[in-house]
Parts: C-alpha cells; structure tokens; sequence
C-alpha cells in the first residue's frame, strides 16, 4: 500500500482550430477532433459533439510526500481525503519556483521550510517519520523536470484550453 498521486488535465477539443495572423482568422480541420470522435463516441448518433472532452494523467508520483503535502496545504486547505484539488498554471509555476530552488541549493533547512516531508505510515515502505533523504530529492528532481515539460505546453496564452486536478489515492 501506499499513496498514488495524479496531475490530472482535461482538454476540449474542437472541430476547428483557428490561427489568428494579422487581421485575418485561418481555420483549419482539428485532426485530434476526428480521431477522438471516430474511436470515442457512440456509434450511430445523429449528431457528433461540438467539443470532445478528454481527460488524461500528466504527472505522477508515487509515495512523494512533500509534494501531497504542498498540493494538500497550499489548494486543498488542509483537507486530505483523495478529493480532486484545482490546480491553476500559476500554480504549477509556484512549484516548480520551488523544486528550482531547493535542487540548487540541496538545503535540508530550506526543504523543511518549503516543502517539508510528511510523516504516515503509508509514506514510507516501514511506516515512521518522514525523511530527507535521497528519495526527496529525487522526488523534487521528477517534479520539477515534468513541470518542465508541462508549463512548456500549457503556456498563458493557452492556459484556459486546459483544466488540471491534483488527485491521490491511498
């Protein structure tokens, strides 16, 4: 046992994309769209939908406690009971400022500061206090390359074509 934990993104696609260049508006057939419709939609309908909506993991971690602990506080109000936490690009950015900070500096002081270790039993492969050992920091290195990757897609011209969730799973 122990704990899942997903960054979730929901996407709607469209049946169009359109490419603004100048004054003028390029629209174009949305390949993805026609996919997504002919492998995910009931056969046989009059009508296909407007938007598809699609909904997959970008992140996830296993066990990585100063991270739930970071979603848990800092969006979820303290509250830890698997719900679906929202999660803006703004967000994402703050942590990843984080992981940024604490992989240069390799300060245990600091990562207590920032993004302290959770103690629980399912945590830890035997139970007991959490730790600052090399399995953090190679948890923050995770974090931070996939935020890398992800704050390179989600950008704050397109942040409102996405929806994220933070979710784990004991």
């Amino acid at each position: 046992m122990g704990l899942d934990m997903y960054l979730n993104v929901r996407e709607n696609v469209t049946e169009y994309n359109y490419d603004r260049k100048g004054h003028t508006v390029e629209r174009k057939r949305n390949t993805v769209y026609d996919t997504l419709v002919n492998t995910t939609t009931i056969k046989g309908m009059a009508e296909v939908p407007l938007i598809v909506t699609t909904e997959y993991t970008v992140i996830y971690w296993r066990k990585a406690n100063q991270i739930h602990g970071w979603f848990v506080d800092t969006l979820g109000d303290g509250e830890d009971t698997c719900q679906r936490i929202p999660v803006s690009r703004n967000n994402l950015v703050k942590l990843h400022e984080t992981c940024s900070q604490l992989l240069d500096t390799r300060s245990n002081e600091l990562a207590k500061e920032l993004l302290p270790p959770m103690d629980g039993f399912f945590f830890q492969a035997g139970g007991g206090p959490a730790q600052l050992d090399e399995g953090y920091w190679l948890d923050l290195q995770h974090t931070h390359e996939e935020l890398s990757k992800l704050l390179e897609q989600i950008t704050e011209e397109n942040k409102w074509d996405y929806s994220l969730e933070y979710q784990a799973s004991w």
